[in-house]
């Protein structure tokens, strides 16, 4: 296949979870199809993303408009606004790139496609949106803390259910991450086909570790830029871990993510680490006795729990956190909701060096059966073929 792939930014991240789906199923792909890259980037495209790709096109990012501040939950409510227009991308794709090039449009991300024209009709397109925005801002509102933050968040959620509902009538195919945010797609989208392709994990780079344990350590690791990161890092600071420190005040936490936060850094004490950036997350995953993820909003697959299963890790967890994974209780992943019941399961596990060890063996062999980039790539490809074939019809 011809593939003209867009992005909202140039791929050249493993850390952005978006860049990273789309790094690894070109690295699959690109074997046996021609893919072409159209992206926002302020500079000059080099390094080894370049030599994955037939050619790339690049454009500066659109200017963004100041924001309007209390007055933003009650201005600019045109879903077709949602994503700041390109003229630059625009005059690429209407004179300088052919529809007749190519076989499918893949927009990873599923932002740039309003930028086709009419002339790109004959050019079926699958939008990559990964995760649903409308179950995201759904489930961020309960955690609001102003009538403000409320307000905002449901702007975002209405603008979004616009944009799925009317603007997405464009693809041929959505793609998803998720079970569930494929059952939230349906129902804003009935006209769209949706489909799931998960994310996968590289399993030879996230592998378990020779590295001595240390006994009475939990990470949780994770963008700490992404609010439902921060709200979850809160909530295991707040309420979980006071909760365990009574029965076992030696036991220790490392909050391991770029851009905490003030309010994050200012945690930092003798028991509980924030480490910001680190060039490498998987020693801290390695050393640490438990995985605990208690996620309280956001959707889609967590790459962070894939990398967890794959190093061998036990993991605790709220039933969010595993949106869409293969999660079986008490066999690869312990679930548990609320402050007193993770807690309580964390100090069993504690306890529990040989269960720990059945958990995170079972958890790496739910990745290598279900996981892999290889695995998705194949599924992912029979998509893009199916889009192609219609699109010929």
């Amino acid at each position: 296949m011809r593939i003209l792939l867009l992005c909202d930014r140039f791929p050249d991240s493993y850390r952005d979870g978006l860049l990273l789906r789309v790094l690894h199923l070109v690295r699959q792909l690109r074997a046996q199809h021609a893919i072409d890259l159209l992206c926002f980037h302020s500079g000059v495209p080099e390094g080894e993303t370049v030599a994955l790709f037939n050619r790339v096109r690049t454009v500066a990012p659109p200017d963004v408009r100041p924001g309007a501040g209390w007055l933003a939950p009650l201005l600019d409510w045109n879903p077709r606004q949602l994503y700041p227009h390109s003229s630059a991308l625009a005059h690429v794709l209407e004179h300088e790139l052919m529809p007749a090039d190519y076989d499918v449009i893949w927009d990873a991300g599923a932002s740039l496609f309003p930028h086709l024209s009419p002339r790109w009709r004959s050019v079926p397109l699958v939008a990559d949106l990964v995760d649903d925005m409308v179950l995201t801002f759904g489930r961020e509102v309960r955690l609001a803390e102003s009538w403000l933050q409320r307000a905002r968040i449901w702007k975002y959620r209405i603008l979004h259910w616009g944009f799925e509902r009317y603007c997405m009538r464009r693809a041929a195919m959505c793609v998803v991450v998720s079970e569930e945010d494929a059952a939230m797609f349906r129902r804003v989208s009935p006209q769209v086909p949706v489909v799931v392709v998960a994310n996968g994990v590289d399993v030879d780079y996230f592998a378990p570790l020779p590295v001595m344990m240390q006994p009475n350590r939990l990470v949780f690791e994770g963008s700490m830029a992404f609010p439902p990161n921060q709200d979850a890092a809160q909530f295991l600071t707040g309420e979980i871990l006071p909760l365990i420190w009574r029965l076992r005040p030696d036991v220790c936490l490392t909050l391991v993510g770029r851009d905490p936060p003030p309010a994050l850094r200012a945690l930092q004490n003798e028991r509980i680490q924030v480490t910001g950036a680190v060039p490498d997350v998987r020693p801290f995953v390695a050393e640490a006795a438990l995985f605990v993820c208690p996620l309280r909003s956001g959707a889609g697959i967590k790459n962070k729990l894939l990398q967890a299963w794959a190093m061998g890790k036990a993991v605790v967890a709220t039933p969010l956190s595993v949106g869409g994974l293969a999660a079986r209780e008490g066999d690869n992943i312990v679930l548990r909701e609320g402050a007193p019941a993770l807690a309580e399961a964390v100090l069993e596990l504690l306890d529990a060096p040989e269960r720990c060890q059945a958990l995170g063996v079972a958890a790496r062999n739910t990745v290598l059966e279900q996981y892999t980039w290889s695995r998705q790539a194949v599924a992912f490809a029979r998509i893009l073929e199916q889009a192609a074939r219609a699109g010929r019809e």
